[in-house]
C-alpha cells in the first residue's frame, strides 16, 4: 500500500512496533519509549542493544529475539535518531551481570544520542560499550576522513554475528571482548546499494498531496530513465546519477568494482586475498520483488566468481535494512577471515527466532494477550533551584523566539531536502510547537531560571529527536547545569545578561564534548558559536544576534563536513546560487530561535 493512504494522524511507528509483538510472542513493548524487549531475562549473558531511526524495518526491532540476535532496540521517529532517554530506557530494562554492548550506525544523531546513554549508564556504575558500524564504499575516504563511512545493511551481519556469539559463548565472553570483534568484523565489511528513485516519506506524501505538488516524494525524483548509486538508507543523493538504466548485469559490474576494486585507493576499505572465506548479503531497499532480488543474487555470485575468483561460503538474501520503500538493492562483502575468529560462520549459521532474519517463528509457548510492560522507573531528582528570573519577560522571549522559527520551517525544510533528509524543518517546528503548548498549558515553571530549562530540555528531547536536538538538548541542559552551580557556589541570585553570559560559554564547552563541529563546518554550530562568544564580549544582544545571523549566512559559502549534507554531492547545491548558496538548516533554524528571542527583548519594557 503506498504511504500516502495512511491516517498520518496515529502513530505509524508505534503502531508497527505493536503489529510485531502482535505476530511474535518473544518480545515486548516499551510503549511509552517505543523500545521492543526480549520478553526473557538473560542477565547472565552480554546484552545487546541498537536501534536508530524508523523506515529501515526489519532493522532494528525484528532482530530483537531470546535466542542470540538483539536483546532490545529502540525507535526513533522516521529517519530520526531516537532520544537519550528512550535509549536509557532500553539498557535499564534489559539489565546484564556481563554489560551491554550498543551498537550503532555510523550517523550523527544517533552516535550523539547513543553515545550520552552510554556515558549516563556508565556513570551509574553499568558496564557500557558502543560499537559503530561503517561499511558504505560509495563516499570516499577523502570526502568522509571527519565523519567516516555510513553504516548501511552491512549492520544486519553485525547484529546477527555479534548476537550468536554473545548467546552462545555467555559463560566465557566479556564485554571487551566482544567489542574488540565487532571492530574486526565492522573493519572487514563493505557495502553498495543502486537504486531507481528516492523513498516516499510518511506524513509528507498527505502535505504533498493537498498542495497538488508533482512529486510526491518530496524530493528531487529520477526520471524514468535514470539510475543512481550510492544513496544513503536516509533518501540522501548518491555519488553518481546517469542515464539511461542499465542492463542488472551492467548495474552489478560497475557496483563490485566499488566494492574489491584495488586500484581505487580512496574506496579500497577491505583487502579480499585468494583463500579468504568471503560471506555475501543482497538486500533488498524496501521495494524490490523477490523474483528481482535473487536475479541480481544470482548475477552477483556469477560475477563474483568469474572476474574476482570469489566464491561466497554463506549467502544471505532478503530484506535486511531497507530505506522504507526504496526501488533498490544494495551488495555487502564480508570477509570473514580477516576477522579473525574461526568460529564467525558457527555464529552465522546459528539458528534465531528472529522475524528480521527470515526465520519463522515456530514456538508460540510465550504467547500473551498483554504485552504491554512498564517503562523502567528512573529518578530524574529535584532540579529546582533558587534562581530567580522574570516569568512574564521569559514567556515572552520563548514565544517570540519558537514562533520565529515555526514562521521558517518552510524555506528550512527546503534547504534540508538538499542537504540532509528533508525533517530539519519539521524536527524544529515540532519542538517549537511543543513549547508554545507547554507555555499555554502553564508547564514550565518559568520563575525558576534552572527548572525551566531542566523542563525545556525534555520537551525538545521528546519532540524533536534527531540531531538537532540532541545538540539542542544537550546545549541546554548543560546551561542548567552551569546556572545551578553558580547558585551552589555563590547562594541565590537573579538572571542578568552577565550571569547568562557566563553561562553559555560553560554550555558551549559542554557540547563541544559531544560533537568535533565548529565554526566553518557548515553545521549549526556557524551560528551559535559566534551568538555565545559576540554575547560573552559585549554582553550585547543586538550585537550577539547579528553574529549568529552572520554565521548562519556564512554557511551558504561552505562545504559540510558533519551530518548528512557531508555526503550531498557539489551539483545539488547549484539551483540555490541565485541566493549566495545553500546554507545549513540548521545553523538558519538557530538564526531564526535568536532573532526571535532578541525581538521581543527590545520590544519589552521589561530588561535583565
Amino acid at each position: 500500500m503506498s504511504h500516502k493512504h495512511w491516517d498520518y494522524k496515529k502513530d505509524l511507528v508505534l503502531s508497527h512496533l505493536a503489529g510485531l509483538c502482535q505476530s511474535n510472542p518473544h518480545v515486548r513493548l516499551i510503549e511509552s519509549e517505543r523500545v521492543v524487549i526480549s520478553a526473557e531475562n538473560q542477565e547472565d549473558k552480554i546484552t545487546l542493544i541498537s536501534g536508530g531511526g524508523s523506515g529501515h524495518e526489519p532493522l532494528h526491532a525484528g532482530f530483537v529475539t531470546k535466542d542470540g540476535l538483539l536483546d532490545a532496540a529502540v525507535a526513533g521517529f522516521i529517519f530520526a535518531s531516537p532520544s537519550t532517554k528512550q535509549i536509557f530506557s532500553a539498557i535499564k530494562a534489559k539489565p546484564s551481570k556481563k554489560g551491554t554492548l550498543i551498537i550503532v550506525k555510523n550517523y550523527t544523531g544517533d552516535i550523539l544520542h547513543f553515545g550520552l546513554a552510554a556515558e549516563k549508564a556508565k556513570a551509574e556504575g553499568l558496564n557500557a560499550e558502543l560499537l559503530i558500524v561503517q561499511d558504505d564504499v560509495s563516499v570516499g575516504k577523502a570526502k568522509n576522513g571527519l565523519v567516516g563511512r555510513r553504516g548501511l545493511a552491512g549492520t544486519s551481519l553485525v547484529h546477527k554475528i555479534l548476537g550468536a556469539k554473545a548467546y552462545l559463548q555467555k559463560d566465557n565472553l566479556e564485554l571487551h571482548q566482544l567489542v574488540t570483534f565487532g571492530e574486526k568484523v565492522v573493519a572487514n565489511l563493505v557495502t553498495i546499494g543502486a537504486s531507481l528513485d528516492h523513498v516516499t516519506i510518511p506524513a509528507r506524501a498527505n502535505k504533498q498531496e493537498e498542495d497538488e505538488s508533482d512529486d510526491e516524494h518530496g524530493y528531487e525524483v529520477l526520471k524514468h530513465d535514470e539510475f543512481e548509486i550510492g544513496m544513503g538508507i536516509h533518501n540522501e543523493p548518491g555519488i553518481k546519477k546517469s542515464s539511461p538504466i542499465p542492463t542488472v548485469d551492467e548495474l552489478v559490474a560497475e557496483l563490485l568494482e566499488y566494492l574489491l576494486s584495488t586500484t581505487d585507493k580512496d574506496r579500497n576499505y577491505v583487502q579480499f586475498d585468494k583463500n579468504d572465506e568471503v560471506v555475501l548479503l543482497i538486500n533488498n531497499l524496501g521495494g524490490t520483488s523477490v523474483l528481482e532480488l535473487y536475479a541480481i543474487q544470482n548475477i552477483v555470485v556469477d560475477q563474483l566468481a568469474s572476474k574476482y575468483s570469489i566464491k561466497p561460503v554463506r549467502i544471505f538474501t532478503g530484506t535486511f535494512t531497507t530505506s522504507l520503500d526504496g526501488p533498490g538493492f544494495s551488495i555487502t562483502l564480508l570477509n570473514a577471515t580477516k576477522t579473525g575468529d574461526k568460529d564467525i560462520l558457527k555464529f552465522l549459521d546459528h539458528k534465531t527466532s528472529a522475524p528480521g532474519w527470515n526465520s519463522n517463528i515456530s514456538d508460540w509457548s510465550g504467547k500473551v494477550d498483554n504485552f504491554i510492560v512498564a517503562a523502567p522507573e528512573i529518578d530524574e531528582g529535584d532540579s529546582s533551584s533558587k534562581v530567580s528570573v522574570d516569568d512574564k519577560l521569559y514567556a515572552e522571549l520563548l514565544e517570540s523566539g519558537v514562533k520565529k522559527v515555526i514562521s521558517k520551517e518552510p524555506k528550512i525544510t527546503l534547504y534540508d531536502t538538499v542537504a540532509g533528509d528533508g525533517d530539519c524543518g519539521e524536527t524544529l517546528a515540532n519542538g517549537s510547537n511543543a513549547i508554545l503548548k507547554a507555555l499555554a498549558e502553564g508547564k514550565l515553571d518559568l520563575k525558576d531560571g534552572v527548572k525551566s530549562l531542566v523542563q525545556i530540555t525534555d520537551i525538545v528531547e521528546t519532540a524533536m529527536g534527531g540531531t538537532s536536538g540532541g545538540l539542542y538538548s544537550i546545549f541546554i541542559s548543560a546551561l542548567a547545569k552551569s546556572l545551578k552551580e553558580k547558585e551552589l557556589s555563590e547562594g541565590a541570585y537573579t538572571l542578568t545578561l552577565e550571569t547568562i553570559s557566563g553561562s553559555l560559554q560553560a554550555a558551549l564547552q559542554s557540547l563541544f564534548k559531544y560533537t568535533r563541529a565548529r565554526t566553518g563546518d557548515r553545521t549549526l554550530i556557524d551560528a551559535l558559536e559566534p551568538f555565545v562568544k559576540e554575547f560573552a564580549k559585549s554582553k550585547d544582544l543586538k550585537l550577539a544576534n547579528k553574529a549568529a545571523h552572520d554565521g548562519a549566512e556564512a554557511t551558504r559559502k561552505l562545504e559540510a563536513k558533519f551530518g548528512r549534507a557531508s555526503y550531498v554531492a557539489e551539483e545539488e547545491f547549484k539551483q540555490f546560487e541565485s541566493e549566495g548558496g545553500l546554507p545549513d538548516p540548521g545553523a538558519i533554524g538557530l538564526a531564526a530561535l535568536i532573532s526571535g528571542i532578541t525581538d521581543a527583548y527590545f520590544k519589552s519594557e521589561t530588561k535583565l
